[in-house]
């Protein structure tokens, strides 16, 4: 996975235009997803597909990933010399990517409202965690357990609403 995070961490401070969209990617597109997923629900009036998906994505992000970092404990790759580091270096562990979690936590769950918009943020979600790899603050595995929880969250979240209102 080294090597992974070599050649996508490669590219960093080559070219301000792509520093800048993997910048804006790692930060902020998270916050524009979000927003657009509530604008979304509002012009279809159907609060369920913002609420559950949001609740899945959070779960992943806050209960789970802690849950994680009680057990495993990784340091960043911004900890390596040979590291290109383009954002603030986060104070909690690298594995899993809480971002990655909540992102890919709500995209799962929003299969269950429209396909095509979760194909949608899936492929955003992954755009954010190449980017986060690319800015040098995680490893390309942590974005792939980050997936990995996410999934578990939707899921979980899914079968628990079908057990309660079948």
């Amino acid at each position: 996975m080294f090597s992974v995070f070599k050649n996508i961490n490669r590219f960093a401070n080559k070219s301000k235009l792509l520093d800048g969209f993997a910048i804006f990617c790692a930060r902020y597109f998270l916050y524009v997803l979000l927003i657009f997923l509530f604008a979304a629900t509002v012009i279809t009036g159907n609060w369920r597909m913002f609420i559950y998906p949001f609740f899945s994505g959070l779960f992943a992000a806050f209960v789970i990933t802690k849950i994680i970092y009680l057990f495993y404990k990784e340091e960043r790759p911004a900890e390596l010399r040979s590291a290109k580091v383009l954002i603030p270096v986060p104070k909690n562990p690298s594995f899993p990517s809480r971002h990655a979690a909540l992102l890919f936590g709500t995209s799962f769950y929003l299969f269950f409202y429209s396909v095509p918009l979760a194909i949608l943020f899936v492929v955003c979600s992954c755009l954010v965690g190449v980017a986060r790899v690319f800015c040098g603050v995680h490893w390309f595995h942590d974005i792939l357990a980050g997936v990995l929880t996410g999934l578990l969250s939707a899921l979980a979240l899914a079968g628990l609403i079908n057990y309660i209102n079948p």
